[in-house]
């Protein structure tokens, strides 16, 4: 498949492979997370509510206060190595995701929407201003 347009400033609702709106939804019952899968090219991932996601972090992002990863602070640290030394940090929304696994695809402009995550990238303009 090769990489869709971009849709800066259009994202919501949009699969993060081909750039349709033809989504079938869900709330997963556990996790309250929205998910869908691309009615076009069979993509299962989280839906994107925000048209700017570079602009907010996300429900679920992990530099939020209280995420699951704030909680624990051996991977808190990683977090944090990240921020500091890192290359960028891309967000969850739009990324095939393993319904069995719960696992993330890695990001590649050659299979859909690469976004760099909002949370990361506020930690990581703090962390400069730091230094």
């Amino acid at each position: 498949m090769s990489a869709r347009p971009d849709f800066e400033g259009d994202e919501a609702g949009r699969c993060g492979a081909c750039g349709s709106r033809n989504m079938k939804t869900t709330i997963l019952p556990d996790s309250g997370t929205l998910m869908g899968r691309c009615l076009e090219c069979g993509r299962v991932q989280d839906v994107e509510t925000r048209d700017w996601p570079e602009s907010t972090p996300c429900d679920d992002c992990a530099f939020r206060k209280g995420s699951p990863e704030r909680a624990d602070p051996y991977r808190w640290a990683q977090m944090e190595e990240i921020v500091r030394e890192g290359p960028a940090f891309h967000c969850h929304k739009g990324l095939r995701r393993d319904i069995d696994t719960g696992a993330y695809d890695m990001p590649d402009r050659r299979t859909g929407r690469v976004t760099v995550c909002a949370g990361w990238l506020n930690a990581h303009a703090a962390h400069l201003r730091k230094g």
